[in-house]
């Protein structure tokens, strides 16, 4: 039984004859079901009792669990999305599924039937990797966020984390974060050699102030030089948000980098975004060649308080 998501879950990508997207890719098949796994016909292994001997008896299972019954798979699975929606905290049946039903997990966790909400969620995110072992990451994440509610916003963490240089992160980002969108992936991504990539991904998507954020609270500079080819104005403004975050940044040879040889009128625009002495007095040790910023500096630096 493959895992199944609701027709049209994703506007924008083909779906397959089943109603499955394509990016959810297959099922691995490629080892054995687990005892009791839904979707593939089982029945437990019982040694044939010796004549006069009493038949064996299986133990009694635990209160609330969901146990296989006799009949097709889909009865299977009839039981354990009951035994789920019946859940307040459904962590321990999540633990259960991905240890012995990984396939029924996934169908729980966000398939067409799947209870969401917020303690599903986050339920899922603790068997992410198993999860991606079912679906591909582009179908699991997306789809699990529209299930998530106010959860939505730790789906992208970990997909970010998990995922840095993803493309799809990008979209997935305008969806959950609106104008902020960029902040989580371009915090995740910025130990990842694709970090400089996905500031100009979402440059091009036009996620400006999520970029701001990202470089204000990175204190990174490569954000800068994707924000010049939209906007050099707020190129200037996160060129001195980075400055007040770290003072040891280089925004002028980013800025000059992106700007050409003439980058004084761009870099004096940083200044009136200083809020310390210290990125102050940065700006002015790698502006000696700039006169207009020169200017600038040595007019308000003296009343900047320490």
């Amino acid at each position: 039984m493959n895992p199944t998501l609701p027709p049209g879950t994703f506007d924008d990508e083909p779906t397959q004859p089943d109603g499955v997207p394509p990016e959810l890719g297959e099922v691995d098949r490629s080892a054995p079901p687990a005892h009791g796994e839904p979707g593939v016909a089982w029945a437990p292994t019982v040694a044939a009792p010796e004549r006069g001997s009493a038949a064996p008896t299986e133990p009694a299972p635990a209160a609330g669990a969901a146990t296989p019954r006799s009949g097709s798979p889909r009865d299977e699975l009839d039981t354990i999305l009951r035994s789920a929606r019946a859940l307040e905290d459904p962590r321990e049946l999540y633990a259960m599924l991905a240890k012995t039903a990984p396939i029924a997990l996934a169908e729980v966790a966000c398939g067409a039937r799947a209870p969401g909400g917020p303690t599903h969620a986050r339920a899922a995110l603790l068997h992410a990797e198993v999860l991606e072992k079912q679906l591909t990451a582009r179908g699991f994440y997306p789809r699990l966020a529209e299930l998530a509610g106010e959860a939505a916003p730790e789906v992208l963490a970990v997909a970010a984390r998990r995922h840095p240089a993803a493309t799809w992160i990008v979209k997935l980002s305008r969806k959950i974060e609106g104008q902020q969108a960029g902040v989580t992936h371009l915090v995740a991504a910025a130990g990842h050699p694709s970090f400089t990539q996905a500031c100009v991904a979402h440059a091009e998507a036009g996620h400006i102030e999520g970029l701001v954020a990202a470089a204000a609270t990175l204190g990174r500079p490569e954000p800068l030089g994707a924000l010049l080819a939209v906007d050099p104005a707020v190129a200037a403004r996160a060129a001195g948000l980075v400055l007040n975050t770290n003072p040891n940044a280089n925004v002028v040879a980013w800025l000059a980098a992106g700007w050409g040889p003439e980058p004084d009128l761009l870099v004096a625009r940083v200044v009136p975004h200083l809020r310390t002495r210290a990125a102050a007095e940065a700006l002015l040790s790698w502006s000696r060649h700039l006169p207009h910023t020169l200017r600038m500096l040595r007019a308000v630096i003296p009343g900047m308080a320490r």
